[in-house]
């Protein structure tokens, strides 16, 4: 009995580390209609390794046209893309917040397509408050390689069913 009343005195006294590494900026007070958006953002990464305030600036017009208000951007990563787009084959990954009122996001939407700078974007409303911390952990192009055992997961040759026949029955 002794035991389990000093158990619960214990967490108490040895304070919970503070929680301050990545200080996160508070929302913003927004009027009634606005809200505050996240966007992710991929471009050409020729065009935004030549000239990355170009890029942003092109971003930023597209927003402001569209009816929000700029907060923050910040310039993720370069990666190769799963498949061409618009021809391209590399992406560089924007993220930004923006606030605008719900139906300028619907304009905003039609300028990023119609644009020639970005490849593609996706806006979301950001609930979590003004956060743009990197990817946990970058995957590089290589990592899908060799080096995992030969076929069946990292690339090499895979064999379903047996090899031959479309896996039915004894092959002749």
């Amino acid at each position: 009995m002794a035991e389990n009343a000093a158990a619960p005195a214990a967490p108490a006294a040895a304070p919970a580390p503070a929680v301050a590494a990545a200080p996160v900026q508070p929302v913003p007070d927004l009027p009634p209609g606005v809200r505050l958006y996240e966007a992710m953002w991929v471009v050409d990464a020729n065009t935004g390794r030549e000239d990355y305030n170009k890029v942003l600036a092109a971003i930023k017009e597209i927003v402001e046209k569209g009816g929000g208000s700029w907060i923050n951007a910040d310039k993720w990563e370069e990666r190769r893309l799963a498949y061409s787009i618009k021809k391209k084959k590399r992406g560089l990954y924007i993220i930004n917040h923006f606030s605008a009122p719900t139906e300028a996001v619907t304009k905003i939407d039609r300028q990023a397509r119609l644009s020639e700078v970005i490849l593609r974007h996706m806006i979301t409303v950001d609930e979590d408050g003004l956060v743009t911390t990197p990817p946990v952990r970058t995957i590089e192009d290589d990592d899908f390689g060799g080096g995992f055992g030969g076929g069946g997961g990292g690339g090499g040759e895979r064999r379903f069913f047996g090899g031959g026949g479309g896996g039915r029955g004894p092959r002749s």
